[in-house]
């Protein structure tokens, strides 16, 4: 059997040449950090690295709206520009962490793709269909991963074995497990829970495309049956699963169950921005819960 070509129009690049930069910087209010020609004044250090990881999650939620409304989401640097930088919407974590590489690209920073199995909050075996970014700066190697959502690190994290950091009260660690098996795991409830494990070997965009149809069409795919929103800021968390809405703040955290009268400002709150049709699908289909509470 031959095999099949699944990115006829880039089988083996990524496209960085493709990405509106000027609309990206713009949306995660960083405007002018990066050249035209893909560099500043000079080479970006760990402490810009973290600057713009925190800027992107700071700015652009995770979303998972089209796969529930069965929209095609394209993998295109040109698709995903359009909607996560001159759009106010947000994308699953491909399309975060596609668009996260192609911007490291344009500064210089040698990057690589990786994948891995997410495991928190499941059990038994599961695919590797979650993306993260190894990224190299000053011969130091940085994971990076800004398509998690919430529950996921906010800035980059050190990629070798025994790496530990706390970011905003939360404790990271990277593990490394035997020759191939590496995790991020985190720190609750007085345990280490793994958020996800992966490998280091480089993936290309047809592993990703093979992923995302996975995530997009299979019945079984979490992705598909409820809105999942999520944002990420130094001062608070976001989270909308279904109907639950969770507030997480320094201060302490809420949970709200949200009607569909409620729905609209909910995704003001996560700056997402729906056309009308949208909306009426989402509402329709997906949040049809009594107004009255019998």
């Amino acid at each position: 059997m031959r095999a099949e070509n699944l990115e006829p129009e880039a089988p083996f690049g990524w496209g960085s040449e493709r990405l509106d930069l000027d609309a990206y910087l713009n949306r995660v209010g960083l405007p002018g950090l990066i050249s035209e020609e893909g560099a500043r004044r000079s080479c970006p250090t760990p402490d810009d690295l973290r600057a713009l990881h925190r800027a992107h999650l700071a700015a652009i939620p995770f979303d998972n709206i089209d796969l529930v409304l069965g929209n095609p989401v394209s993998l295109t640097p040109e698709a995903i520009s359009d909607k996560l930088c001159r759009r106010p919407r947000g994308g699953c974590c491909h399309e975060h962490n596609l668009l996260f590489g192609l911007v490291l690209e344009r500064w210089g920073v040698p990057v690589e793709r990786l994948a891995a199995r997410v495991l928190l909050g499941g059990s038994g075996p599961r695919p590797r269909t979650h993306m993260l970014l190894k990224a190299r700066i000053d011969q130091q190697e940085w994971l990076c991963d800004v398509g998690f959502g919430s529950d996921g690190y906010f800035h980059p994290l050190p990629a070798r074995h025994g790496a530990e950091v706390t970011q905003h009260g939360r404790r990271f660690r990277v593990a490394a497990h035997d020759r191939f098996r590496w995790s991020v795991d985190v720190h609750a409830s007085g345990t280490w829970t793994p958020l996800y494990e992966f490998t280091h070997e480089p993936r290309h965009p047809m592993d990703f495309t093979v992923a995302h149809h996975f995530l997009s069409t299979h019945p079984r795919s979490m992705l598909r049956k409820a809105p999942f929103l999520q944002l990420l800021t130094p001062e608070r968390w976001l989270q909308l699963r279904g109907d639950v809405l969770r507030r997480v703040t320094p201060s302490g955290q809420s949970t709200e169950r949200i009607t569909t009268e409620l729905l609209p400002g909910v995704l003001d709150e996560f700056g997402i921005e729906l056309t009308a049709a949208e909306l009426a699908a989402l509402t329709r289909t997906y949040l049809p819960y009594p107004q009255t509470g019998e």
